[in-house]
């Protein structure tokens, strides 16, 4: 960054100095009764001599500033420096070049031989090409901190994520596990084929730790284990409708996405014979998936560590700044997330 710098820096000393030059040429056109004699030439190259040699100096302040910790006052001393060294150089340049020009006989002078309008001239050189350098140092400045604040923002979002990834685990277990204690006293064996599947999941968990995305056929496929531990819970009052299109199998989604949302489905939610809960996830050409479920909402939510829909959200925002989509009417709870396409 800071070599990208130097040479916009040094394109603009370039700019300056030419743009300088160009000024002084026209002045010497419309002054001058034979403006393109032998001393028009001299004087381009007196004044571009001068900005070079006064960008120069400025560069020099300007490094000797940022290897020592200066104070004001210092700098401000510094500053004047620049300005009577400046001047002094301009005075004498300008001095040699008319003794040039007279030399080779030409009409045409940088300046009078007036002490005074050659140090007004140093100092109007030095000011213009101080305020250029200034206004470049501000635009820096400026960029720098945006680009400051923008890694400070992209790395707190990015430790917010990790500490959300880190809460889905403990949100899942602590269910899952109040799951298996229940089904633990009403039937041994399909307890037992809980917990393979629920060994699955948290083997697939330990294998995404470190991934941010996952394709949709990865989450799918782990959704398939969490619905059958749902099933072996709920039975027939649990419904689950799972039409996917094959063609979105390759994109992306945050882990136990789907997971966090269904099982939500189910803990805000009434799941009984009187009331059986429908819960359907399908696709759609827009490249969206639609997690949907009839509302029949319990009196009183069981306690969690609520990460839930907030969580995918936050998760959403960071790995591609997409926002997920809630619809709640008064029959079905609807939750539309957007798929990602590239890792």
């Amino acid at each position: 960054m800071n070599q990208t710098i130097s040479k916009y820096r040094l394109l603009i000393a370039l700019l300056s100095s030419i743009s300088i030059s160009i000024i002084g040429m026209l002045n010497m056109i419309i002054q001058s009764k034979d403006p393109f004699g032998r001393s028009f030439y001299i004087v381009i190259i007196v004044i571009f001599f001068l900005c070079v040699i006064d960008w120069l100096l400025l560069f020099g302040v300007d490094y000797i500033k940022k290897v020592y910790q200066l104070n004001k006052k210092t700098i401000s001393l510094l500053t004047i420096g620049y300005l009577v060294i400046g001047v002094f150089i301009t005075f004498w340049v300008i001095h040699a070049g008319n003794s040039f020009a007279t030399w080779l006989g030409g009409d045409v002078h940088i300046q009078e031989n007036y002490i005074y309008r050659r140090i007004f001239s140093g100092i109007i050189l030095c000011i213009v090409i101080y305020m250029t350098n200034y206004t470049f140092t501000l635009f820096e400045e400026r960029e720098r901190i945006m680009l400051e604040n923008e890694r400070l923002l992209r790395e707190n979002l990015h430790a917010q994520f990790e500490t959300l990834r880190q809460q889905v685990n403990p949100h899942f277990l602590f269910n899952s596990l109040s799951t298996l204690k229940t089904m633990m006293h009403n039937n041994i064996d399909k307890a037992e084929e809980y917990l393979l599947k629920l060994s699955d999941v948290f083997r697939y968990s330990l294998q995404v730790n470190d991934i941010e995305k996952v394709t949709l056929k990865e989450e799918l496929d782990i959704l398939e284990a969490y619905c059958f531990m749902l099933k072996g819970r709920f039975g027939e009052n649990l419904s689950i409708d799972i039409q996917i299109d094959q063609s979105h199998f390759s994109m992306y989604v945050p882990p136990f996405s789907f997971q966090i949302i269904v099982e939500n489905c189910v803990k805000h939610n009434i799941v009984s014979k009187d009331k059986p809960l429908f819960i359907k996830i399908f696709s759609n050409q827009a490249k969206q998936i639609t997690i949907l479920n009839n509302l029949q909402p319990k009196n009183s939510v069981e306690t969690s560590s609520r990460v839930g829909l907030a969580n995918i959200e936050k998760r959403y925002q960071y790995l591609s700044g997409q926002h997920i989509e809630i619809i709640e009417t008064t029959e079905t709870f609807n939750v539309i997330i957007p798929l990602i396409e590239s890792k």
